[in-house]
C-alpha cells in the first residue's frame, strides 16, 4: 500500500487553472470505477486546492502498460511486478488521464504535483494544519479535510490507511493549534478577504462594515464561515441569497435575513457589501445584473470558480475584490510559529508511519493466529473427556503434545538454518519474533538422563 497525494493550488498554478480542474463532481468514484487497483479515493477541495488522494498497491503491473490499462484489459498485475517507486509515475499518469476525462481538458493541460508515500504524508499534515495554505495557519482547512473525510465514507471510496491519514492529520491540526500561535489571530482567507472589503467601504464612502447591509451569495460552508466571521467583527444586518432555494433554512438556522429571487435586485440596491462564495462554475452576478444597482458597492469574490463575472470589475463605481486579491494581500506568518508547527508535523508523521507499519503486519498475526487456532483445535479434537471431564494427566499429555506441534517446523528451520550458515539470520529472526536470545555458544545444562541417551546413541 502507498498513499499518493496529486495536487493543484495556489502555490504552484494559478488559481484559474485550479479552478478548471476543480469542476469535476463525484470525482472519487469516478477514479474508482475508471482504476480499479485504487484501494481508496478522497478529493478535497477549497478555494483555492484540488487535492486527491489515493491508496494504491505498492506494486502495479509493468508490461509496458499503465495500471488503468491493465484493469481495463482484465489481468491482474501481469507480466514482473515492479517497484513502488516504479509504479508511482503509473499511479500518477493514470489519475491524470481520468481527471483530464472528465474535466473535458487536454491531457496537456492537467497538472498535478505528485507525492508519495513518506512525501505525501508530510505534505497531507502540513497542510492539515494550515502551513500550506494561503493563509498559513487557518483553520478552515480542518473543516474541509473533515467533510472530504465523511464524503469519501458515504460515497465508499475511503480505504483504511487513507481513513487513518486523515484523522492523525486532524489531530496533528489540533495539536499544532494549542501549542503554537498560529491559529489564535484568526487568519483565515475569509478574514483577509474582509479586511479588504473594510478598505474598500471606507474607500467608497459607504458605511463602515460594522454597520454595512451584507448580502451573502450562497449557502455552503465557506458561506458559514463567513457567518460566523462578520459576527465576530460585530456585523448584524446580513441577508443571504440562494438560487437552490437553500437560503431560508440556512437563514433559520443562523438567525440572518434571506432573499429570493424576486427580492435580489432590492437587496443588492441597499447593500454596501456583497460576498460571493458559490463556486459552481457559471457567474450568479453577472455585469446585466450589477449594472442597474445603485454604486457605489463592493464585492467580494470568494469562489475559486468565479461568481462574479469578469466584466463587473470594470463598471464605475464597483470595488471588486477576487482570491487573487486576497493571495497578493496576505501576510506573512511568524517564522518562529512556522518552525515550530512543522516539527510538530514531523514527529507526528514520523508516529503515523510506525503506526502504518505495524498495520501492514496485521494480514501475517492473522494467518499466525489461524495456523495456531487450528492446531488447537486438532488437539482438543483428540482429547477424549470422561464424563464432561478430562483427567491432569489427559491435559498434560495433549499440551505437551501441542508444543511439540508449534515447536515442529521452527525446529526444522533451525537446522536447515544451521546447514546453509544461516545461522545468524534465524537468531536475529528469533528474536524479532520472539524476543528470546537462543544463541547457540551459550553453554547448555543437559541432565543425566539426556546424557545418557547420547551416549546409548554413540
Amino acid at each position: 500500500m502507498t498513499i499518493h497525494l496529486l495536487s493543484a493550488d495556489h502555490r504552484y498554478q494559478s488559481l484559474d487553472e485550479v479552478a478548471r480542474l476543480s469542476r469535476v463532481d463525484n470525482l472519487g468514484p469516478k477514479l474508482m470505477r475508471a482504476l480499479p487497483y485504487l484501494r481508496g479515493a478522497v478529493v478535497v477541495r477549497t478555494c483555492n486546492r484540488l487535492a486527491i488522494l489515493v491508496d494504491a498497491p505498492s506494486r502495479l503491473a509493468s508490461s509496458g502498460q499503465s495500471g488503468s490499462d491493465a484493469a481495463r484489459a482484465g489481468s491482474a498485475c501481469p507480466g514482473s511486478a515492479v517497484s513502488g517507486s516504479g509504479a508511482a509515475p503509473a499511479v500518477a499518469d493514470d489519475v491524470r488521464a481520468v481527471l483530464a476525462h472528465c474535466a473535458e481538458l487536454p491531457l496537456e493541460q492537467v497538472h498535478l504535483r505528485h507525492l508519495a508515500g513518506h512525501k505525501a504524508h508530510l505534505d497531507l499534515f502540513a497542510t492539515a494544519a494550515g502551513l500550506e495554505s494561503m493563509v498559513v495557519g487557518e483553520r478552515e482547512i480542518a473543516g474541509q479535510l473533515r467533510r472530504a473525510f465523511h464524503a469519501a465514507w458515504e460515497e465508499d471510496t475511503l480505504s483504511c490507511d487513507l481513513g487513518r491519514a486523515l484523522e492523525h492529520a486532524s489531530r496533528t491540526s489540533r495539536l499544532v493549534a494549542t501549542q503554537t500561535g498560529l491559529a489564535s489571530s484568526g487568519r483565515s482567507v475569509v478574514a483577509v478577504g474582509l479586511d479588504l472589503a473594510t478598505q474598500a467601504l471606507q474607500d467608497a464612502k459607504l458605511r463602515p462594515l460594522k454597520e454595512a447591509q451584507v448580502v451573502l451569495v450562497g449557502t455552503g460552508a465557506y458561506a458559514g464561515a463567513t457567518v460566523t466571521a462578520l459576527r465576530e467583527l460585530g456585523v448584524t444586518n446580513v441577508r443571504v441569497y440562494s438560487r437552490s432555494e437553500r437560503a431560508q433554512l440556512f437563514a433559520q438556522g443562523r438567525g440572518i435575513g434571506w432573499v429570493d429571487e424576486a427580492g435580489l435586485g432590492q437587496a443588492l440596491d441597499a447593500a454596501d457589501l456583497v460576498v460571493t462564495c458559490r463556486g459552481l462554475g457559471s457567474p450568479v452576478l453577472t455585469r446585466e445584473i450589477v449594472q442597474r444597482v445603485k454604486t457605489p458597492l463592493v464585492i467580494l469574490d470568494l469562489a475559486l470558480q468565479r461568481d462574479v463575472e469578469a466584466a463587473v470589475a470594470d463598471l464605475a463605481g464597483i470595488s471588486y475584490i477576487d482570491l487573487l486579491s486576497v493571495q497578493r494581500a496576505v501576510p506573512q506568518a511568524h517564522g518562529e510559529q512556522v518552525r515550530a508547527a512543522r516539527e510538530i508535523v514531523a514527529r507526528e508523521v514520523e508516529v503515523f508511519e510506525r503506526s502504518l507499519g505495524a498495520r501492514s503486519m496485521d494480514p501475517v498475526v492473522r494467518r499466525l493466529r489461524d495456523h495456531v487456532d487450528e492446531v488447537v483445535g486438532e488437539e482438543i479434537s483428540r482429547l477424549r473427556p470422561v464424563d464432561g471431564c478430562i483427567s491432569a494427566d489427559d491435559a498434560t499429555r495433549a499440551l505437551r503434545h501441542l508444543a511439540a506441534r508449534l515447536i515442529h517446523n521452527p525446529t526444522v528451520m533451525a537446522r536447515k538454518a544451521g546447514e546453509s550458515g544461516q545461522q545468524d539470520a534465524y537468531l536475529e529472526a528469533l528474536q524479532l519474533v520472539l524476543g528470546m536470545d537462543a544463541s547457540p555458544s551459550d553453554t547448555l545444562t543437559v541432565s543425566n538422563k539426556e546424557r545418557n541417551v547420547f551416549t546409548c546413541a554413540l
